[in-house]
């Protein structure tokens, strides 16, 4: 299979259309839609996995240490400089947080992908039962 990383698109779609196997029974559009699932999906589990992960490696305690002494100081210039410091943890946070948005955005199109696999052998069935 290293061979059709070789190739290019064009090449491995012309070689297909000239196999007779495919002339006689071409692909199925839910059986290449599920393909496309499956291989999003491994991948979406692989980036929720390392989102996890990310989570799990905030320190947000040195942050919350910060927020503490920020609430009890009224030294404003003190209490600018705390601020400063809790910065880099609350961008840190707020980036985890988009990027987990991110990652529900592309677990919906991986469900509607499902949805459209749904759909096309609907459609398959019902072109086989009016050639039947």
């Amino acid at each position: 299979m290293d061979i059709l990383d070789e190739m290019t698109k064009e090449e491995i779609v012309s070689w297909i259309r000239q196999q007779p196997f495919f002339m006689v029974t071409p692909p199925r559009k839910s059986s290449l839609l599920f393909h496309r699932w499956q291989v999003r999906s491994v991948k979406s589990q692989e980036n929720s996995a390392a989102h996890y992960a990310a989570g799990k490696s905030l320190n947000m305690a040195i942050r919350d240490g910060y927020a503490k002494r920020f609430n009890a100081s009224t030294d404003n210039k003190e209490r600018l400089e705390l601020l400063e410091k809790m910065e880099p943890y609350e961008n840190q946070f707020s980036k985890w947080i988009a990027d987990g948005k991110k990652i529900r955005a592309e677990d919906d199109k991986i469900d509607k992908l499902y949805d459209q696999i749904d759909i096309a052998r609907k459609e398959e069935a019902q072109r086989a039962g009016e050639r039947g």
